[in-house]
């Protein structure tokens, strides 16, 4: 009997995926565990493996499109096996019924060969396999016609994202006529376009201009919206900062660049410390639970939150309370790298306990961070400042970090929050006591 292949549920909350590229082709013989396509999540791409040895029939979707978790990809069949393709089912636009999709034939797939094959048509489908793109990319550059191949991508190897595609669209767009005001005319009225073009100084006047466009967003900042609105509305937050004297740990970052490789940056420093800490405060390594109850975490997962092209993506280091200092720096930067590249892993993303947001090297002084549920805190930590402290009859210079802690209320109250916040500075100051 034919073993279906069907899109996997990879993530927490996710719901559909889209198709990079197959990586083999119609009637291919597959054994269980070898990688047959690549997919696109909100966040990062994977490959997805055959599910048992045969051949692989009736491949389902092309490169690009958008498919919901449970759909079926494939059929991978015994050999010698007699194989008749069910009817594919198509998702209405209304939310109707599905149906029956047309052409289907018990070739596996000849239908949908058929209907490619013309030279338009195959020319593209060629484009799509090379051309390197997000998501988010290709929608953009189909809705404003723009060919993907003149695109120059500033991913890793030439790969597209949709900042490219709206630059690209930019370039393209042909000068706008300067327009001349009229001597006198008749008064515009005003519509929900003309007003956003209203002259501050005198409301009443509208300003030669452009409609603002709307600009989709991608996948991965979709998925985030969603995410951080529930979090918002649903968590009861609330937030505690205080500045942490960081003198002590910029020495030692100082001292370490000349001794380990890479060298850990503050970061990484910070993330030391924290995973350290909270193993002291396990009401901040926990998450709320239905039924009035918590669930605290043996282990301390680190999220750590990595700005990309494509939106915020937070990769988890794995049990970083336990890894030394030497093993946790390489694991940190290698988890950055990726996310950046948009090479995570279903592993890379799941299972974080508590999360860190540092925008100090944006120059960022203080912050407050949308708490990542299921988790009950996220840190936010600034820019490293200079400020004066009053010690032995004068002023000396400190060097602090600001650093904001939101705490879900329900699992955590504000004592909770100001000891785990004294307990990371005592850790910052007594380093030998960490390494």
């Amino acid at each position: 009997m034919a073993t279906e292949l069907k899109v996997p549920a990879l993530l927490m909350d996710m719901e559909e995926v889209t198709i990079s590229r197959w990586l083999v082709e119609e009637g291919a013989t597959v054994q269980k565990g070898d990688p047959v396509l690549e997919i696109e999540t909100d966040k990062s791409s994977f490959e997805i493996e055959a599910p048992a040895d045969g051949v692989l029939r009736d491949l389902r979707g092309e490169p690009g499109d958008t498919l919901p978790v449970g759909a079926t990809l494939a059929f991978v069949v015994a050999p010698g096996e007699e194989f008749a393709a069910p009817p594919r089912e198509t998702r209405t636009t209304d939310g109707g019924v599905p149906t029956p999709e047309e052409g289907t034939l018990a070739d596996g797939g000849a239908a949908r060969r058929d209907a490619k094959d013309g030279p338009e048509t195959a020319g593209h489908s060629d484009v799509r396999h090379r051309v390197r793109a997000s998501p988010a990319a290709r929608r953009a550059a189909a809705e404003r016609g723009l060919d993907m191949e003149a695109i120059a991508g500033s991913g890793p190897g030439g790969r597209i994202y949709l900042s490219d595609v709206l630059e690209a669209d930019v370039q393209h767009r042909p000068p706008e006529e300067t327009p001349v005001a009229p001597a006198a005319g008749p008064v515009v009225e005003e519509t929900d376009e003309t007003a956003a073009l209203v002259d501050p100084v005198s409301p009443t006047r509208t300003l030669p201009g452009e409609v603002p466009r709307r600009v989709p967003l991608s996948r991965v900042r979709r998925v985030g919206a969603e995410r951080t609105a529930k979090s918002f509305a649903e968590v009861p937050h609330f937030y505690l900062t205080r500045d942490l004297e960081v003198d002590r740990l910029l020495e030692l970052r100082e001292r370490l660049k000349a001794k380990m490789e890479p060298a850990p940056s503050i970061t990484d420093l910070f993330a030391l410390a924290i995973s350290r800490t909270l193993k002291e405060h396990p009401r901040l390594n926990a998450r709320y639970a239905e039924g009035d109850e918590i669930e605290v975490y043996p282990r301390v997962n680190l999220g750590i939150a990595v700005a990309t092209d494509e939106g915020l993506v937070v990769p988890v280091l794995k049990g970083a309370d336990a890894l030394p200092l030497r093993e946790l720096v390489p694991v940190a930067k290698d988890l950055v790298r990726r996310a950046r590249e948009g090479r995570l892993g279903v592993e890379d993303l799941s299972g974080g306990t508590f999360t860190i947001s540092n925008l100090g090297m944006m120059q960022i002084d203080v912050f407050d961070a949308i708490i990542n549920a299921p988790q009950a805190a996220i840190l936010a930590l600034g820019r490293v400042r200079t400020v004066p402290e009053w010690q032995d009859g004068g002023w000396l210079p400190r060097r602090v970090v600001s650093a904001t802690l939101s705490v879900d209320h329900r699992v955590a109250d504000g004592a909770d929050g100001a000891r785990f916040l004294q307990n990371l500075q005592e850790a910052i100051l007594d380093w030998e006591l960490l390494l």
